[in-house]
């Protein structure tokens, strides 16, 4: 009975095949390529796709093809969708979960045996990630994004079949949607103006702009971290490339290998993968006829900070393309004798043996940008796909070198016991989200080993730099570096850490930043004391000042803390937990100054300043009121008298304190950017309604301001705006040293701190981040005003450089780096350096934040 009815069942099956298959036909999504899905060209001379087109397309081949798979990042800056297409065999995502956990293991591959690791390769596949349009004018690679997933998920030739079996694509199309959405709105906006293709007058990302690409040893930004989640967490792919443009009178693409100097402590396999895929990138373009190509450019093996440059140290092999530029989409036309090198490896523009086949000029466009970044994937498909076993078996040898370097036990303590705990414990919490991993002991100190596969990462980060001096040939200067010369987390963090040996193996717990602790109860006192030895304070105070009362008083010890009446420290308590700032029963002498809320503005230039974006975004994550002011603004206020009971409201009517970023101090007056002697004049104009500065009125403003008790704070170049509009007895002593006697491309410097509110809180010796020709020296005042010099360079500047690298360090002795002044009833801050720099260096936020409580301070 049972055998007749498998018999029918057969039957009615085969009969109905026909039938069903016809129908799933009908009812299947046509897969069709983005100029079908878009309605016009995708790649044509003023055309593009915004994100939201993007992700509609994404998902459209998501429903069409077995071959790709969307996955959900995280929510951006402005809550757009980020997402991350997953593009391999059928077979391949059937099973991805699998492949994901053998990338895993080889990423770790502690505890497995060599004939583990043989079965594991042969069963994985090359996990390749390539990111695009980080900096969103670069536009080209999120349109060309969309043309390469369609030609993996439609192909039917062998190749590219053999390719998809072989890798796994980890494919984000965008990865600064929020500014691809900017940029794609201004670019239409301007359409058929004499602004086409123009400037932007903001930041295309919503805090950081260009700098998103500085973001990924700090993990500030929502898109870093969702994008590091993904890599160090759940994919661990062996390759990383990331797709940018750059400058449009140069090469036409860069290729790697990458320029000297490299850091000694990558892995070397690091570098000849990375050659290899270049090499073979290259190559195809050549066969292509695409000139142009350039290698040993620019762009070095040193920095840490970019976005495949961190997986360097995390074993992973990162390459950068980048590709000449276009106006957006707009074609632009290069004249042969505009063409030029004046680069790092390629001084003269001609025929060298890393640039063989120069490009002769003409016109250029984002459809050729599209093209070369597209032959360039395809090759680099090609290879993962020909060495799935070489990248598979090498990510194991580095993971494995990088845990046989360290001596048994050998780590790093992070101790409890050290006046800035609260940040102490963002520094654990950071390296645990990098995936490294961090212990804890009962008492509150943390460890991180370094016999773990991120062992060399975590030396990168709490060590010192020393910058390679590079030379090509004797007598010649040093190669400078691309970016910054450090990033040596203990120093500007301002946390005290060893590197240790343990004779035992201590008790110790995995460490969980994420595990969120129920909020303890406050003992029935009446007001609590807040040490002020953390910059994670600001937090408590600020929401604090929203519900209670704050004071300024000392300890028993004669130590300054804040004290927190019974309301402010309950409505405190619970960000107080999450920082690790202790409240304890505190009382406030008689007559101790009080703290109100401050009004802070922030001066937002049309010139748009990453500075700015930085300010901004440090001050609303620590809970200050701010707003942004620009150049109208001043020119209304210049013609209102402080505290005007009509015609408006003064900057002193609205504001406490006023924060001048590092803006250079044309640009802040004029809006346009300095221009040394000799050089080009030109520079491209925004709309009307987005040009100039802040004038004569916006000075005239500013002075009003101070001298009615208003703060004002500056940053770095912006001091020298100061210097120049009021007279105080300040000067930058390096206005005038050439660079080739003076010379610091980003480092940490020794600075001694002197007793003031503006320091409150700070060591006696701390490390201070420096990028450029600025150090004050001052003079005795007249009666009437006074200045305190915050901070000053040792006289002795041998001890100087704590981590990076500098020239001309003896400019620096007997010089300043902060000064403080009182003009009339109010006050100036003039900060010499950066002190929130890429919201990195947290041993110096109390500059900025003492200085704004100063302005409130009754």
């Amino acid at each position: 009975m049972f055998e007749v009815m498998r018999v029918v069942k057969r039957i009615l099956c085969a009969a109905l095949l026909p039938f069903l298959l016809s129908v799933q036909t009908l009812l299947a999504v046509p897969l069709q390529s983005p100029s079908e899905f878009l309605g016009f060209e995708v790649g044509a001379d003023r055309k593009i796709a915004d994100y939201r087109q993007m992700l509609s397309y994404f998902r459209a081949l998501d429903a069409a093809s077995p071959r790709l798979e969307i996955e959900d990042l995280g929510k951006t800056t402005l809550g757009e969708p980020m997402i991350m297409a997953v593009i391999s065999s059928k077979e391949n995502l059937a099973n991805k979960t699998r492949l994901k956990e053998i990338a895993r293991k080889l990423a770790d591959p502690r505890g497995a045996s060599d004939e583990e690791i043989r079965r594991l390769v042969e069963e994985g596949r090359t996990i390749v990630m390539v990111t695009c349009n980080i900096h969103s004018t670069e536009i080209a690679a999120s349109q060309m994004a969309m043309e390469w997933a369609h030609a993996l998920v439609s192909a039917e030739d062998a190749e590219t079949k053999r390719r998809l079996d072989n890798v796994v694509l980890l494919l984000v199309p965008s990865l600064n949607p929020d500014g691809q959405i900017i940029v794609t709105d201004w670019y239409r906006k301007n359409l058929g103006t004499a602004f086409e293709g123009g400037r932007l007058p903001w930041l295309y990302h919503p805090y950081v702009g260009h700098d998103n690409n500085r973001d990924w040893y700090m993990l500030t930004q929502k898109e870093t971290r969702n994008l590091s989640r993904a890599i160090y967490h759940e994919w661990f792919p062996q390759l990383f490339v990331d797709e940018h443009q750059m400058g449009s009178e140069g090469p036409r693409m860069f290729i790697p290998p990458v320029a000297d100097p490299i850091d000694p402590d990558v892995h070397p396999l690091i570098w000849r993968e990375a050659n290899l895929i270049g090499t073979n990138m290259a190559f195809r373009l050549e066969q292509k006829e695409k000139a142009g190509l350039i290698s040993g450019y620019a762009y070095d093996g040193y920095w840490l900070g970019g976005t495949r440059n961190t997986g360097w140290w995390k074993n992973i092999t990162g390459l950068l393309l980048e590709t000449a530029s276009a106006k957006i989409a707009t074609p632009v036309y290069i004249d042969p004798t505009e063409l030029e090198g004046g680069r790092k490896g390629l001084f003269e523009y001609k025929a060298t043996a890393n640039h063989p086949n120069p490009w002769k000029g003409g016109w250029w466009r984002m459809r050729d940008i599209m093209d070369y970044q597209r032959i360039a994937s395809d090759a680099l498909h090609e290879t993962a796909a020909d060495r799935r076993i070489d990248f598979q078996n090498d990510i194991v040898t580095r993971a494995r070198d990088a845990v046989a370097a360290a001596r048994p036990l050998e780590g790093y303590r992070i101790p409890f016991d050290q006046p800035d705990y609260p940040t102490a414990r963002r520094l654990a919490s950071l390296l645990a989200e990098h995936n490294v991993e961090v212990f804890v002991n009962e008492q509150g100190d943390f460890w991180v080993p370094l016999g773990q596969p991120y062992g060399r990462f975590v030396v990168e980060m709490m060590e010192p730099q020393r910058y390679p001096e590079v030379k090509l040939m004797p007598g010649n200067d040093i190669l400078q570096p691309y970016d910054v010369a450090t990033w040596t987390l203990p120093l500007q963090m301002g946390v005290k850490s060893e590197r240790v040996v343990l004779r035992s193996v201590p008790q110790l717990t995995r460490f969980d930043p994420t595990r969120v602790e129920a909020v303890r109860e406050l003992p029935p006192v009446d007001s609590f004391a807040v040490a002020m030895s953390s910059p994670e304070t600001a937090r408590v105070v600020n929401r604090a000042l929203t519900a209670g009362t704050v004071r300024i008083s000392r300890d028993a010890g004669g130590v300054e803390v804040y004290v927190l009446d019974s309301a402010a420290a309950r409505a405190a308590s619970s960000v107080a937990q999450r920082a690790g700032v202790k409240l304890t029963a505190g009382v406030a002498a008689a007559g101790s100054p009080q703290l109100r809320a401050p009004r802070v503005a922030i001066y937002k230039p049309w010139s748009a300043s990453m500075d700015e974006g930085w300010t901004r975004w440090l001050l609303e994550q620590y809970e200050f009121n701010t707003v942004s002011i620009e150049n109208r603004d001043f020119v209304t206020a210049a013609g209102t008298k402080a505290g005007s009971k009509t015609g408006g409201r003064s900057l002193r009517d609205r504001f406490d304190a006023i924060i001048l970023p590092d803006i250079g101090k044309e640009s802040i007056a004029t809006g346009r950017s300095k221009v040394e002697e000799g050089g080009m004049k030109y520079s491209e104009e925004l709309p009307p309604d987005y040009r100039g500065g802040i004038g004569k009125e916006g000075a005239t403003a500013l002075r009003t301001f101070v001298e009615a008790g208003g703060t004002l704070i500056a940053f770095a170049s912006a001091s020298e705006y100061v210097i120049d509009e009021f007279n105080i007895p300040v000067r930058n002593a390096l206005s005038r040293v050439k660079s080739e006697d003076f010379s610091v491309p980003g480092s940490l410097l020794r600075v001694n701190v002197n007793r003031h509110p503006v320091t409150r809180g700070l060591p006696d010796d701390i490390a201070l981040f420096l990028d450029s020709k600025m150090a004050f020296e001052t003079v005795l005042p007249g009666v009437g005003m006074q200045r305190t010099v915050l901070a000053s360079y040792p006289v002795d500047t041998h001890d100087l450089l704590l981590s990076g690298w500098i020239k001309g360090e003896e400019k620096l002795s007997r010089r300043s780096a902060a000064v403080a002044l009182t003009y009339g009833k109010g006050k100036l801050v003039l900060l010499g350096f950066r002190p929130q720099h890429r919201a990195q260096t947290h041993v110096t936020f109390p500059f900025v934040f003492n200085s704004i409580y100063w302005s409130v301070q009754e």
